[in-house]
């Protein structure tokens, strides 16, 4: 019993104490999942550059974020990884297609990025996921780096009810960080994500509150619901389709103000809404609406 404690205690602490570097097969592993959903898993791009194309910086925006971000995790970096950031090759072709550029890299909560088993197998084997506190994302921003992140966070996983399609666009943070580091803003929306999870409904003022506080107010589980641990497997029906905008190029303003950032708040709210309008027929969604908390 000793030893074994030691054993997990070992494989827990692992990632924190040593280096753990990029696992390229872990990241094919994961992309593997594609084939749990009947649908499979695929990305599409309304105005892609060239896959090698990174002369501009670009803060993709990914919605809805789900309950584990599948759309982020299955449809981007993690491509990247499997390819082993090859581009042109023939994994590359094969694991990304023709098209891109898209992040290599997602900002997730800090305390997931934290979190013992998921900092090994996720964030260090795929090398794609890093922290979305402030101070790693202003770092990133003054590199010029490009990456994803799910901007409704914790709210807009607390807001998480099956079948409907829902979106927190009540921060302004991230808006005006592209403002005053001159980013590309590019909304992509996961057809199928609203789908994966059952997530008991109510008390949404309440939740809204506890995602002020950091706290993920949900009780989800999956198709087998009353197996531990795997409950946690997502439904599989309908597959997971992300599609990424258009975006548009922010001006660099170094201190933008309430009323600017208010602007181009409202053009992405409204990029959003459009992107989903586009494209919801192509997924069986076409008398819905895209639910705006803004």
């Amino acid at each position: 019993m000793v030893t074994a404690g030691l054993g997990l205690a070992t494989v827990l602490a692992w990632p924190f104490l040593f280096d753990v570097r990029p696992w390229p097969a872990a990241a094919r592993f994961w992309i593997s999942a594609a084939t749990y959903f009947d649908g499979g898993c695929t990305m599409a791009f309304e105005a892609a550059r060239a896959p090698d194309d990174n002369s501009e910086p670009e803060m993709t925006c990914y919605h809805p974020h789900g309950i584990f971000t599948l759309g982020l995790i299955l449809n981007s970096g993690v491509r990247s990884s499997a390819a082993e950031h090859r581009c042109g090759s023939a994994a590359w072709a094969r694991y990304c297609g023709a098209v891109g550029p898209f992040p290599c890299v997602g900002l997730a909560a800090s305390k997931l990025v934290r979190m013992p088993v998921f900092r090994h197998i996720m964030v260090k084997w795929t090398g794609n996921i890093e922290c979305a506190s402030r101070a790693h994302m202003l770092w990133k921003m003054q590199r010029k780096d490009s990456f994803g992140l799910c901007p409704g966070g914790f709210h807009e996983l607390a807001l998480f009810k099956r079948g409907s399609e829902r979106v927190y666009a009540r921060k302004r943070g991230f808006i005006a960080y592209a403002l005053k580091h001159g980013y590309r803003v590019t909304p992509a929306y996961t057809f199928g994500e609203s789908a994966t999870f059952f997530n008991v409904p109510g008390w949404e003022r309440a939740r809204e509150a506890l995602a002020d506080r950091g706290v993920p107010a949900i009780l989800v589980s999956g198709p087998l619901w009353w197996l531990p641990v795997l409950g946690l497997i997502p439904f599989g029906r309908g597959g997971l389709h992300t599609i990424h905008g258009e975006g548009r190029q922010f001006p660099q303003i170094d201190n933008p103000t309430a009323a600017q950032v208010e602007e181009y708040h409202g053009w992405y709210v409204g990029a959003l809404r459009a992107l989903y309008d586009r494209h919801k027929a192509r997924f069986g969604l076409e008398g819905s609406e895209l639910e705006v908390f803004s």
